[in-house]
């Protein structure tokens, strides 16, 4: 018996006993009183008392004994009975019927129907056997009072329509009850249904809130790595722009010494256009030979000054073009490291892999620029060289026309050669300096795009290190709140 039946049973226990002993102690000393007054016998009065005292002593035994036992019920109605039954037939009171009313309406209290339809049963047998009593042997009421039938009918319609509706209303109240707890054991079990359902619900969702936790916990550090790797792409994005600023400088360096050469090239393709002309002018003209000669060496010590200033032109360009090889190399190399960061990033570094490809291409493409630049530089060094030779000769020539004036005819065949080929030399030099012009307004659109670009990749890098950051924080605030569900959700353990 768990410990609130004990209790409920203890308590009905206790109730009846204090009504009992209540009882007992008005007829004990009430019939004592009757006694004292001669109202009756003495073996009547020690009848009563007798069985009034072993009625208490009996129920103070067995509920001393166990204070929720259910064999009290029995033994305490047994005794009121036997005590109710000597009282009823013995009495001098027309009313000692009325005593069956407040013990047996206690009974109700144990719910059980069984031991009230006995109590009605044996209750209406006392008073059918004290009317018949009264009728056949007394032949009056307990008073004294004259016998009628209204009187009988009084007292045995009173205690057995009570009986009836106790046992009514007993069945009654019982079938409610059953119906009630019937109900309430659904509701029970209902309940205890919901409470598992919430908590499987529960204990799923601490396990998933722990598992997306975790996810969060990841992905903020993932979040913390693509910033990371996004900062150290910016910064080497600011020094490749750093690196492309240079070498744009050195470009349009590179391009104002190629326009200066080109107008010395003009000026050296007139001369020697000159020279040609005064060549075929001594050929018809031998009178103004010397003068043609003196002019003619002049003419040749320009040139020679500007092959000259052409082969060290030539020989600084080669040197800035060095530089840029080496600066496009180092621009591949920092591409190269951006496409290797962009990789570690994962997904969100995709798209600077992609600006990282473009950058290494632009860097390939200068280089092959230059590589080209430098064969230029290289073809126009080594026609510098000849064209240097070819001036020496001719001046060498002049300086023998005096000497071998009786060979001027064939002299002058030999410098209208070599005038010839200094003419294409450096209209060949004309046009390599063309193409290195092209050559090095291609290189300056390149860098000018790749500046372009670097400037986008480092606006993308800024914004997407500001949204890493922004979703580190954002990562940071879901952590707090699936560690609150968690707490939300382990207040729930006390039931499972």
């Amino acid at each position: 018996m768990d410990e609130k039946a004990y209790n409920r049973e203890k308590s009905v226990n206790q109730f009846l006993l204090i009504i009992i002993t209540i009882m007992d102690l008005f007829l004990f000393f009430g019939y004592f009183s009757d006694y004292s007054k001669g109202n009756i016998g003495l073996g009547f009065l020690m009848a009563v008392e007798l069985t009034v005292l072993v009625s208490m002593i009996a129920d103070y035994a067995v509920f001393l004994h166990q204070k929720d036992s259910r064999n009290f019920k029995h033994v305490s109605v047994t005794g009121y009975m036997v005590v109710y039954a000597i009282a009823l037939l013995g009495a001098q009171n027309d009313l000692v019927f009325a005593i069956v009313f407040p013990l047996t309406v206690i009974y109700i209290l144990y719910f059980d129907y069984k031991l009230i339809l006995r109590i009605a049963v044996v209750y209406s047998l006392i008073t059918v056997v004290d009317l018949v009593y009264l009728a056949a042997v007394l032949k009056h009421l307990p008073s004294g009072a004259e016998l009628n039938s209204t009187s009988l009918l009084v007292q045995g319609a009173t205690v057995i329509v009570y009986l009836i509706v106790l046992c009514g209303t007993t069945k009654i109240s019982n079938r409610n009850n059953d119906m009630r707890i019937a109900s309430l054991s659904e509701e029970k079990e209902h309940s205890a249904r919901l409470l598992e359902d919430v908590l499987k619900v529960v204990q799923a969702v601490k396990k998933n809130s722990a598992q997306a936790g975790e996810y969060i916990r990841i992905l903020g550090q993932d979040v913390d790595s693509t910033a990371q790797a996004l900062s150290g792409i910016s910064d080497g994005n600011s020094n490749n722009a750093e690196s492309i600023e240079k070498q744009t400088v050195m470009t349009e360096h590179i391009q104002g010494m190629i326009q200066h050469t080109k107008e010395m090239s003009d000026d050296m393709l007139m001369l020697a256009r000159q020279s040609k002309e005064a060549v075929e002018g001594g050929q018809k003209s031998m009178n103004d030979l010397q003068e043609q000669s003196d002019n003619m060496q002049k003419a040749n010590e320009q040139v020679a000054a500007s092959v000259t200033s052409l082969i060290e032109n030539a020989r600084t360009v080669d040197e800035i073009t060095e530089q840029i090889f080496a600066i496009s190399s180092q621009t591949n190399l920092l591409a190269l490291n951006a496409s290797i960061e962009s990789a570690r990033a994962g997904e969100a570094g995709r798209g600077f892999a992609v600006v990282a490809e473009e950058i290494r291409q632009l860097a390939d493409e200068t280089r092959k620029l230059t590589e080209n630049i430098q064969n230029i530089v290289q073809e126009l060094r080594q026609n510098a060289d000849v064209a240097k030779s070819t001036v020496d000769n001719v001046m060498e020539a002049s300086r023998r026309e005096h000497e071998l004036i009786r060979s001027a005819d064939e002299q002058f065949a030999g410098i209208d050669g070599r005038m010839g080929e200094l003419n294409r030399n450096v209209a060949e030099i004309y046009q390599k300096i063309e193409e290195i012009l092209e050559s090095n307004n291609s290189i300056v659109d390149s860098i000018n795009e790749i500046s372009a670009v670097s400037q986008q990749v480092s606006a993308n890098t800024q914004q997407a290190v500001e949204l890493g950051e922004d979703t580190s924080q954002q990562a940071q605030q879901v952590q707090q709140r699936m560690d609150e569900l968690l707490q939300t959700v382990g207040a729930i353990d006390k039931y499972v």
